[in-house]
């Protein structure tokens, strides 16, 4: 019959035996040191806060109108940032039929009736600090709309990514 406590005590010991095993070197004194640290990867961060318009539009009025505010923040001691907008429909406001209404965006006062027919960088001043303070630039749409166009409710999802410089 085995004894399994046995075996487990074994294991214990050799274990002990193995670290008192050591021996000091003739060369120690009675203080040493060692070196420590690690990194922190260098990244952005973003959030939107999305007005109560963003999602109900005037498709029969063509000026800005406040979509949402995009909140940056960067680890990176920067004061900007890269950040890509792009949409799902490639710059279009879709509708159940499949109509489409094209429209632009504004990004703070840093660009103005840009195209998302494909993706867009802008350059945004970002937060930084260990707080996690940030910066915010207001998005506004501008529908390039003529007056006829298809009934219907339209939409469109614009996607944003930061990137540090």
């Amino acid at each position: 019959m085995k004894k399994p406590g046995v075996f487990a005590a074994v294991l214990c010991l050799s274990g002990l035996a193995i670290n008192a095993s050591a021996q000091m070197s003739l060369d120690a004194t009675e203080q040493t040191s060692f070196d420590i640290g690690g990194s922190i990867a260098a990244e952005c961060k973003v959030a939107n806060t999305t007005t109560e318009q963003a999602a109900s539009l005037d498709l029969s009025n063509a000026s800005a109108q406040s979509a949402a505010t995009i909140s940056v923040w960067c680890n990176t001691g920067q004061n900007s940032a890269d950040t890509t907008y792009s949409s799902a429909n490639n710059g279009y406001l879709v509708n159940e039929s499949g109509n489409q209404i094209a429209y632009n965006i504004n990004v703070g006062d840093n660009a103005s009736a840009l195209s998302l027919s494909s993706p867009q960088t802008v350059q945004q001043a970002s937060g930084t600090g260990v707080q996690g303070g940030v910066q915010s630039s207001n998005v506004a749409i501008i529908p390039q709309v003529s007056g006829f166009e298809n009934s219907g409710s339209y939409s469109d999802t614009i996607a944003v990514t930061v990137s540090y410089n």
